[in-house]
């Protein structure tokens, strides 16, 4: 799959979403100044934010496993849920190595301080066992304790995760998370689409925050979703049609399942 070429290294380097650049017209292919100290911010999900247009350009699609922009000092802070996307065991009902190591990066955000309630979403889709169950009994296993966990077993795909793990975290006045997957690919091929352009209940946005794994000497950039729930009334920061428009094009490879979503904003069919 055809790389990024100079990757940027922070927000910075991008420009990001401020509510005055959205409040009219511009020209999203422009980065903006960041301007103001993000870290003034009340919570995470009011940090400023790259456009899609920025981190993913040109035509062709975008490398999930080259370089991220690393999140900064705004986003860089405790948020108020962490989503660990569910991927299917294994024929035997034992824990599937996505699992354990999507439960593995769950655990060192929440021992960075980036967060310390955690849901775990996925319903039994490929075999009889409910993957948010299984995701729950490796975090218990982790020691986190049972009333931080936020069990979400309806999601069949990514878009309805990020769906029903919205409702989990307005029906508890929660505006911000980090979202889990062991695949940069999954997060941005996948989620990304599926959130901005599907379920469209806020904004995930994939940086790289580093993590230091069971094993590991020292802290690694990886790939989280930082989602921002919007509030009632959508901020000037929500997604645009026109950088769903950009990343919807065919060649990018970033929506191929967007038609057969059933969380999407508009045409919800769900139970």
């Amino acid at each position: 799959m055809p790389p990024v070429s100079d990757a940027p290294e922070s927000l910075a380097d991008l420009g990001a979403v401020l509510p005055a650049d959205l409040a009219g017209e511009r020209d999203l292919a422009a980065p903006a100044d960041l301007g103001a100290d993000l870290a003034a911010a009340a919570g995470p999900e009011e940090c400023a934010l790259p456009l899609m247009t920025a981190l993913y350009p040109g035509g062709l699609p975008p490398n999930p496993y080259g370089p991220l922009p690393m999140a900064d000092a705004c986003v860089r802070r405790r948020h108020d849920a962490i989503i660990v996307l569910g991927c299917p065991n294994q024929a035997s009902g034992a824990p599937a190595a996505c699992q354990t190591r999507r439960v593995e990066l769950a655990v060192a955000l929440a021992k960075a301080g980036l967060g310390d309630r955690f849901i775990p979403s996925g319903a039994a889709v490929h075999n009889s066992y409910v993957e948010a169950e299984t995701l729950r009994t490796l975090l218990l296993a982790k020691g986190v304790p049972a009333a931080q966990i936020f069990v979400e077993d309806k999601a069949r795909h990514t878009d309805e995760n990020i769906y029903y793990s919205s409702q989990i975290m307005s029906a508890h006045g929660w505006r911000s998370a980090l979202v889990v997957s062991e695949d940069p690919g999954h997060l941005i091929l996948t989620a990304v689409c599926d959130s901005n352009c599907c379920v469209e209940l806020g904004r995930l946005t994939v940086l790289g925050f580093p993590l230091q794994l069971p094993g590991e000497a020292a802290p690694t950039p990886r790939a989280v979703g930082h989602y921002a729930l919007y509030p009632a009334a959508p901020p000037a920061t929500s997604v645009t049609p026109a950088e769903c428009t950009f990343i919807t094009a065919p060649l990018k490879l970033m929506c191929t399942n967007l038609m057969t979503r059933n969380a999407c904003l508009g045409r919800v069919m769900l139970p």
